[in-house]
Parts: C-alpha cells; structure tokens; sequence
C-alpha cells in the first residue's frame, strides 16, 4: 500500500508533466483550425495610355460568368457636391443621342453601372457577363459612355430642379472636419462645372480593377476594350498625389447644435489615420460593429447609420444616429455623460471603446467578423469593393497586399493588435458632432 505521505510522483516526473502540459497547449494552439479564406491569384498590367490595371481572380469563381470592372480616379476638389453632381450626370442619359439611362441601355446585356465617391477617390463600376456574347457588346457601349459623353442641358436642369442644393449628412461633415477654415460656400453648380470636372476625372485615372474569372478569350477582349475605352485618358500626375496630401484638417474637436426643440439627430465625424496593414483594417471592422450594436441596443436610439471613408491620405468615419420621439431620455445631459448608456464620444476615445473594456465582446465581435468574411470573400462584389474603396496603389495599403496577407493576418489577429491599432488609428481631436433639435 502506497504511504498516504509520498507524493504520488517525484519532483522530476512533475516537472516532466508540466512541461508536457505546456508543450500540449503550445501545439493545440498552432493547430487551431484557421479562418477559411481564400487567397486569390493577382495580375497586373498596363493599358496602352499608361494606366494601371490590377486582376483579381480565385478558383471558387471558375466557371462564373461575372465580372466586375472598377475605374478609380483621383480627381481632387473640395465640392464634394461636384463630385455628386457629375456622377449622377454620369449614370442619367449621358450617352449621345439616347435618352435612355446607362443602366437601361446595359440591362439587356446582363450589365449594370454604379458609382461611389469621397473627397479623395471616385469610382465607375461595371458589372458585366465575361461571356463574349456578351463582353463584347458591353465594353463597346461603357466605350460610347465614357469617351463621347454627352452631358445634356435638360436633363442637368431637371435633376437640379429634382435635386436643389442641399448639404447632405456626409457633406456637411466633410466640409467641417477638412475644409472649414479655408472653403468659400459652394455656389449653385454648372452644366460647364459637370463638363470640366469630368474631363478632369479621364485624366486623372488611377487604376482599373478587374475582379473575377476570365477565360483566355475574354482575356484578350477585356484588354482591347480597356485600350480603347482608356486611349484619351491619362493615369494620375503627381501634381494630383501631392495635392490630395495637402487637404486642409480641422485639429480641434466641436459641437454644433441646430435649431431647438427635442434632440432628433446626432450626426458625428472623426479623422483616422491612414490604413498601413490588414489588421488596422479588421480593428476598424470590430470597431464600428461596436459602435452600431452598442447604440442600436439603447431605447432612445431608432437606428444608427455608419461609413467609412477609407480613402488613401485621408480616411474619415461617420455615424448618424436617429433618436426616437417617443422617449425623451434623448437629452443633451445623458448622451455627455453616457449614464446609463453608453455614449456616442465613448467610440472617440480609446480606453472607453465597450470592446477595449470588455475582452469578450472583442472575441465575440471577432468571431462575428470572421464568419462575415468567409462568406464576403467568395463574392466578386466583396472585393470590388475592397479594391476600390479600402484599398489604393498611393497608399501601403494596396490589394495587392490585403489579398495576400489577409488571411494570416486574420488567423493571426488578437485583442493586444486591436488595442494598438485603434490607438494609432483614432484622432480623438479631430471629433466633429452636430446635434439636430425639432
């Protein structure tokens, strides 16, 4: 019988034991199963004008007919109304001598156009079939489109009576947190301003992004048509580059209050700092899936709508947070101290952010994104706009990049990343808040 006194195992065993211990969990941890995401082929050339053109492609999509086509440019202002004003002119009847829209003359060829635009980057989409039935007649049409425009008087006078200038949420924040101290008030817009502001898109293009399958016939029909849709545009000047860097930036943060009544509005913007890595990428994800959850759950709160603006030297997020009228708790005094709700300026400031607090919610919010992104990156659509919008050959951020190292960096990713990047990310004075009574 073993004395009740003796440890059951000598001290080397013990140590022999833990050290197993160790070893086993180290192992369980470098085989945890990772993330499924793919990682797509990536190719590039350029165009017979100069511009870049970057190819996008996986072997889920084998066999798929649909192709995304973005055209990204770098046309700086400061009229973001411009830039509004031009792209609607763009996807009415802009094609010479229809009165038909783009997307009515595109439809029956399986295509369609769309747009996106911030104070640093405008895009054209086009969806197409990569069938060469259909390909064909597409890109001749986006052709007709783009190079013999046709920007016409009535209908530019009819969208401006539909369409009277009027700031828009994201317009009246763009124009306090960049270029408050040194912008006039935007005036009444010209067909001639529309004319002149486009030519300055075609000459200021900064890469075509081509995501989806092609085979090698569509191959050689996609170059063509890009020469001949690109033969009198110009890739962006440096000129251009160096003037987006010099947007002018509010440095102090500010409240606005409009009208009077009942609080109805909270309309919110920040400055970021630019997105250098994937990981600064997936914190802004979990931190504005944060932000949306956290505030959607507070009774006072109908619905909140967010944005970020990614673009290359400037990058900015927004919210718009809509109160309900039916309880008054919505009152200036709660939403300054956050109690007992959390308040719109804990997102502005690191350490308050509920998923820096709360180590948990970070995971959850992680899980969460993870399961997004293994549906969102077999999507051809996903990454056009990741290509466009979040991502940009002036910046260290590029697709190339995201493709390749996304999936490591995801797998890899965890709560210390997320409290560094928000860190660097996150200029708290720059905060801009416009509060909105009725």
């Amino acid at each position: 019988m073993r004395d009740k006194n003796k440890p059951l195992f000598s001290r080397p065993v013990l140590a022999a034991i833990m050290l197993f211990s160790t070893l086993a969990i180290w192992l369980l941890n470098l085989t945890a199963p990772s993330a499924k995401l793919p990682t797509p082929d990536i190719e590039q050339w350029t165009t017979d004008s100069g511009i870049p053109v970057v190819w996008l492609n996986q072997d889920a999509w084998q066999g798929s007919d649909k192709l995304e086509i973005r055209f990204s440019f770098r046309a700086v202002t400061t009229d973001t109304k411009l830039i509004q004003s031009t792209l609607a002119m763009l996807m009415s009847d802009a094609l010479p001598l229809s009165t038909a829209s783009i997307n009515q003359r595109l439809s029956p060829l399986a295509a369609k156009a769309t747009t996106y635009y911030d104070h640093e980057n405008q895009l054209l989409g086009i969806t197409v079939s990569n069938n060469p039935s259909y390909l064909v007649p597409s890109l001749k049409l986006t052709k007709s489109w783009l190079t013999q425009t046709a920007f016409k008087s009535r209908t530019f006078d009819n969208w401006q009576g539909r369409n009277p200038y009027q700031q828009t949420v994201q317009h009246e924040l763009e124009q306090i947190l960049f270029f408050q101290q040194n912008t006039p008030p935007i005036e009444q817009i010209s067909l001639t301003d529309v004319k002149e502001y486009y030519q300055k898109m075609t000459q200021s293009v900064a890469t075509i992004y081509i995501i989806g399958d092609m085979s090698e016939q569509s191959q050689n029909i996609v170059k063509a048509g890009l020469n001949a849709i690109t033969a009198s545009f110009s890739p962006t000047s440096e000129t251009e580059k160096s003037h987006s860097e010099t947007i002018n930036l509010a440095s102090l943060s500010a409240l606005i209050q409009q009208n009077q009544g009942a609080l109805w509005q909270t309309r919110s913007a920040l400055a970021l700092s630019p997105v250098n890595t994937v990981q600064e990428w997936l914190s802004l994800q979990i931190w504005g899936a944060d932000l949306v959850d956290s505030l959607n759950a507070q009774e006072h709160i109908d619905f909140v709508q967010l944005a970020l603006a990614l673009s290359p030297h400037h990058p900015w997020v927004w919210w718009n947070v809509q109160y309900s009228q039916t309880n008054q708790r919505a009152n200036v005094s709660n939403i300054a101290t956050g109690e007992p709700d959390i308040s719109l300026k804990s997102f502005v400031f690191v350490e308050q952010v509920p998923s820096i607090k709360d180590k948990k919610r970070f995971e959850q919010l992680l899980e969460n994104l993870i399961i997004q992104l293994e549906e969102n990156t077999l999507s051809p659509t996903w990454w056009s706009v990741i290509a466009g919008q979040f991502t940009h050959p002036d910046s260290k951020l590029t697709l190339e990049t995201f493709a390749l190292d996304y999936k490591e960096a995801v797998d890899a990713f965890r709560y210390e990343d997320y409290q560094t990047a928000l860190k660097q990310l996150i200029n708290a004075q720059t905060y801009q808040e416009i509060q909105v009574y009725q």
